[in-house]
């Protein structure tokens, strides 16, 4: 005879947070396991356009800690490119799949803005961030070595935060804890390129805010963090503002 006997409430519990617990762990570990990619660059050519009477641009362009399968990092690339600027697309996810220090941040962008440089032999670079990737850019560019300060024709936030952390984590479980670098102060002071800032207005922790009545030119959309996923505003207030602080660009 078997005698069948029922699940404990600990035992029903255990089996409801087993998948949860998992699904966690997989988001905490994304980068590292490189399931979000595996290529730390992803180029984004131009479409040939008339340039004569304007600079030579490219892009130099860092993701969101989803990279750019995931989010709108890979549709802003992919809105410059369709008018002339070829996109140096930097993956935050790979690149920072693990802690990183202060100077090994700024030598992924140092290091991008000069490959865009030699790759595309563009003399000017707008340098582009996104959520996390924005976060980064923030920090880094006030600290730029001179030479590549004069090579930069803007600078382009959209969605950063006030605390930046030097390891990507989609799950934002790592964001929790001491930031590794708060970028408002030396963003304010910065005047040697014009900067954007693009937030969303119910965003709490957003940096754009903290820059008013400095030179950056900030724009709030309507929605949080994600910008109610309007990916047709997001690009079309991203080409505007860059047309209005670097009209050379021809964007």
């Amino acid at each position: 005879m078997t005698i069948s006997r029922a699940r404990s409430p600990r035992s029903k519990l255990l089996l409801w947070l087993l998948p949860i617990l998992l699904l966690a762990l997989a988001a905490i570990n994304a980068p590292a396991l490189h399931l979000l990619g595996s290529d730390p660059m992803r180029l984004f050519p131009a479409e040939n356009r008339h340039s004569r009477g304007r600079p030579k641009v490219a892009a130099v362009f860092l993701s969101g800690d989803m990279g750019f399968n995931f989010g709108m990092g890979a549709h802003i690339a992919e809105a410059m490119a369709a008018r002339g600027i070829p996109v140096v697309g930097i993956s935050s996810p790979v690149v920072f799949a693990r802690h990183r220090t202060r100077a090994e941040a700024d030598a992924v962008v140092e290091g991008a803005i000069r490959f865009a440089l030699a790759r595309t032999g563009a003399e000017k670079i707008l340098l582009m961030g996104q959520s996390y990737g924005a976060d980064i850019v923030a920090t880094v560019a006030p600290d730029l070595p001179p030479d590549l300060r004069s090579r930069i024709l803007a600078i382009d936030l959209t969605v950063p935060a006030q605390t930046v952390y030097f390891r990507a984590d989609p799950s934002t479980l790592a964001y929790l804890g001491r930031p590794d670098a708060r970028p408002m102060e030396a963003l304010r002071a910065l005047r040697w390129a014009p900067v954007v800032c693009v937030y969303g207005r119910e965003e709490r922790d957003s940096l754009c805010p903290t820059l008013t009545g400095a030179a950056a030119r900030i724009v709030g959309l309507p929605g949080n963090h994600h910008l109610n996923h309007d990916r047709a505003r997001v690009e079309a207030t991203t080409l505007a503002a860059l047309r209005a602080v670097a009209p050379e660009a021809g964007v």
